[in-house]
């Protein structure tokens, strides 16, 4: 099944913009993932809400229409408007320490994973600020043109 990128995702292999149709292979765990978190939809999702546009279905049954489905989630950790609280770099808001710090250890793990990083939530809260913020300081790093 063919998928479309609701935020700015990131395989190993390529880089994949809202909108934008994810041609690599993704794993289960990822669809899982990715799906549970509203981060991608199906290409089907889309061409159903399509079909009914055309037929004066009139309330898509059910299914956002493509455009409004492409806008990132709200209130999911990882993922921050533009202008928000934090910095960007390579199209990734990333949070400040001032906003880590308002977040659980659960809530600072899933953040972790949604930028990239691996943490163990046995680790003290400190630890765990600390390692996202090393990390997104490399990644700002390496996203600043040399």
């Amino acid at each position: 099944m063919a998928y479309i990128a609701k935020v700015n995702i990131e395989t190993a292999a390529r880089h994949y913009k809202p909108g934008e149709k994810i041609t690599g292979h993704l794993s289960d765990a990822d669809v899982a993932f990715l799906k549970k978190h509203n981060f991608i939809a199906s290409e089907d999702d889309f061409s159903d809400a399509a079909e009914e546009s055309e037929d004066g279905g009139g309330d898509f049954a059910g299914i956002t229409p493509p455009m409004e489905a492409l806008q990132a989630p709200e209130g999911i950790p990882g993922i921050t408007p533009p202008g928000a609280d934090g910095d960007s770099a390579g199209g990734i808001a990333y949070k400040d320490e001032s906003a880590l710090k308002k977040l659980n250890k659960d809530e600072i793990v899933e953040y972790a994973g949604s930028i990239g990083l691996s943490l163990d939530a046995e680790k003290l809260k400190a630890d765990l600020i600390d390692a996202v913020l090393n990390y997104t300081e490399e990644k700002k790093a390496a996203a600043m043109p040399e």
